[in-house]
């Protein structure tokens, strides 16, 4: 729940409704606004935000990006001003602070890391000094000595009490205003109950006060949220995926030559290398005379397009063949590709069953404890007061549920984390939960378990020097993949393409060309399970040509792990069945197991008639499928487009990235049962303990913060591995 870290503001937000403040702050029209949210360090917080939109008509969309504390939001101006929208974000207790479409929330971000670094500073000298103060009266001192260490001890407590507690009792505040228990209570009740007994006992002039107690424990507790937000913000970074994979760095050329930089670095005019198989890091200029880019990434296509020297070429262009030079004109972030990866990386903790339960069960251990202190309070006080109210005060400090509140979110952020270093674009927490549900993964055929490019089957040899130029004369300006195929079998026998008067190609039938009075048609279609094509000459078949699909290098391997792993595996593909009978052969799939001549309508059909399913293939020709899937993953295709129907796209993993994605999810699943069951047995133990009075306050504020810590390791273990 939210709390004080960021600047504190005024809660009138009516200048954002003046003319000259809409004109700063808002874009598209004036309907869209940017704020850094203040107070926001949870999975929690949101989901408070994100149903805002639910309560508070006119608010069409609000995004929030727990890395950044940015929230993105799009109103109705007819129906809700931008100043009702802030103040509904503040009322919840957060802090909105208005960003200019330039203007990012790192910054921001900055400020308020030193606010939190300062506030947990000036705790942890606090503790020191009251504890070194304590010291004196463990270590014997007596009398007036020992009387003036505890009230210097007092006397530094006081801005610990106000300063160092404050996020706690906004916290506190604002999750009873909105009618839920907070975390924050515990800590804002064991801060002024303990302070208020302490005083009394010191007054009376006893010895057992617990100023030295308190303060550390605040700041242990301030220490674990910093360190819990740390990791959760690193875990979530919507960069995180660029940086690991080959659009995070660049080939530039320097004053040493040529040698890799970080994208981040590249400015316009720098002078950048790229060789087969890698994608541009920013829109460019092309150098080299022409160059082959598939533009999959953006937009689907899977026929690469021949670029000319001086064209632009866009970022996220992989370069098919060869090596090309470039010159940057725009860096990766200002490109519409790398918004479109920025979009698609926000990962979004909120509607998550497992987060929600989570909460549920620390709303009823809080209310568990809280019943359960005061019943023990009346019940005891019978007996000792003051024994009651140290066990009581003891069993608020102790039974806290930190570690459940937090356990959880931040176990989902560290397998988004791994899932990003292994190249996999994850859209929100529930893909790890229906991952582990599912029992039969169904591939699509062509670019999927099967490379799209085809390969000739026959030997180039025997095919005569003249009809070998012929064909070249045919498909050299051809973006079939037969074309491709011939293209790249006739490349090492040194073939020049001859010229063909009226050269044509024909969607869906061939090219054709003249020689003279020789007149050549180059005719494709499927033959015994491959593609075929035949070089008529004068209407007399010359050549036949078969192709063959290269099966996925990652093809055999996944399959073979994923029935190890107990999952039924299918195959559904629109081709015929000679075709997807011989790939069946190839990769073992029993006869109930092949769908063939199956239209993208009969593949959602299958799918969603079969429970717990995931889907793998092309985000856009499959996307039906996908979308009734349990989990649906695009291993091509646009990105901005397949993740409109799929939940992973696996964006440089390879198949390898499912049974990836199945291992993270499993391990999410480990790490937030481990922090459950810590977190319960912690509680239920130390709650009865100090009830039994074998813990007191003092023991109780060195203990609580332990099962945050042992979660803090365990998922920081987990999420570098």
């Amino acid at each position: 729940m939210p709390n004080s870290y960021a600047p504190q503001l005024p809660t009138d937000y009516s200048y954002l409704d003046r003319d000259e403040f809409r004109a700063k702050y808002t874009e598209r029209s004036g309907t869209q606004i940017r704020f850094f949210v203040g107070g926001m360090r949870c999975g929690k917080c949101v989901r408070t935000l994100e149903q805002i939109p639910l309560r508070l008509k006119g608010v069409r969309r609000l995004r929030v990006e727990l890395s950044r504390s940015l929230a993105e939001a799009e109103i109705d101006p007819a129906e809700i001003s931008f100043s009702d929208l802030a103040n509904e974000i503040a009322r919840l207790g957060f802090q909105p602070i208005p960003i200019t479409p330039e203007q990012g929330a790192d910054a921001l971000g900055r400020q308020t890391d030193r606010r939190e670094l300062i506030r947990l500073a000036i705790a942890g000298a606090l503790a020191g000094n009251i504890m070194t103060f304590s010291f004196a009266a463990y270590f014997g001192a007596e009398g007036e000595w020992l009387t003036a260490f505890q009230w210097l001890s007092f006397v530094l407590y006081l801005p610990v009490l106000t300063y160092v507690a404050w996020p706690f009792y906004v916290g506190a505040w604002n999750s009873l205003k909105n009618k839920q228990l907070s975390i924050d209570l515990p800590m804002a009740i064991a801060s002024v109950s303990g302070f208020v007994f302490s005083t009394v006992q010191l007054l009376r002039g006893r010895d057992d006060i617990y100023f030295d107690s308190l303060s550390g424990f605040l700041f242990l507790i301030l220490a674990a949220r910093w360190l819990q937000r740390r990791m959760q913000r690193r875990f979530l970074r919507p960069e995180l995926l660029t940086e690991s994979s080959q659009l995070g760095r660049a080939r530039v050329l320097g004053e040493n030559g040529w040698d890799w930089a970080p994208t981040e670095s590249l400015k316009p005019g720098s002078e950048i290398f790229v060789t087969m198989g890698e994608s541009l890091p920013a829109d460019s200029e092309l150098v080299t005379e022409s160059a082959l880019f598939s533009l999959a990434w953006l937009s689907g296509e899977n026929s690469p397009r021949i670029f000319r020297a001086g064209a632009m070429v866009p970022a996220g262009a992989r370069l098919v063949a060869g090596s090309a030079r470039l010159i940057a004109k725009k860096p990766l972030a200002e490109t519409g590709f790398g918004r479109i990866l920025q979009q698609a990386q926000q990962f979004s903790l909120s509607e998550n069953r497992v987060i929600s339960l989570a909460d549920k069960w620390a709303q009823w251990l809080l209310g568990i404890v809280f019943t359960t202190a005061l019943i023990f309070l009346a019940l005891y006080s019978m007996v000792s007061v003051e024994e009651a109210i140290r066990r009581s005060l003891a069993l608020i400090i102790l039974a806290c549920p930190c570690a459940m509140a937090f356990g959880t979110p931040l176990a989902l952020a560290a397998a988004l984390r791994k899932a990003r270093q292994a190249g996999l674009i994850v859209q929100d927490a529930n893909v790890f939960e229906n991952t582990r549900r599912v029992e039969t993964v169904f591939f699509d055929k062509t670019g999927t378990l099967t490379d799209t490019e085809l390969t000739l089957r026959e030997d180039p040899k025997i095919i005569p020097e003249d009809y070998k130029s012929i064909i070249l004369g045919l498909e050299n300006e051809s973006l079939h993949p037969i074309a491709f195929a011939l293209r790249k079998a006739l490349a090492d026998e040194n073939v020049i393409p001859i010229p063909l008067r009226n050269r044509k190609e024909i969607p869906g039938r061939g090219v054709e060309g003249s020689i003279g009075k020789r007149f050549f048609e180059l005719k494709s279609g499927p033959a015994n399970g491959y593609s075929h094509c035949v070089l008529f000459e004068n209407g007399t078949p010359v050549f036949h040509f078969t192709f063959a699909a290269e099966i996925n290098r990652d093809a055999r391997e996944v399959l073979v792990d994923l029935r190890r792993r107990g999952y039924r595996v299918a195959l559904l593909s629109g081709d015929k069945q000679a075709v997807a009978d011989q790939l069946s052969k190839d990769l073992d799939f029993e006869f109930d197991e092949v769908h063939c001549e199956v239209t993208p309508e009969m593949k959602a059909e299958i799918v969603g008639r079969t429970p717990k399913a995931m889907m793998v293939g092309d985000g856009v020709n499959d996307s039906l499928a996908m979308m009734r899937a349990t989990v649906g993953v695009a291993v091509r295709g646009g990105v901005e487009a397949a993740l409109k129907s799929s939940g992973v796209y696996l964006c440089e993993s390879g198949l390898k990235g499912i049974t990836r994605l199945i291992e993270i999810s499993e391990g999410a699943a480990s790490s937030i049962k481990t922090n459950l069951m810590v977190s319960v047995i912690y509680n239920s133990v130390g709650g009865a303990l100090a009830l039994l009075g074998y813990i007191n306050p003092l023991v109780a504020a060195l203990l609580m913060p332990a099962s945050s810590g042992f979660i803090l390791l365990s998922t920081w273990w987990r999420g570098i591995r």
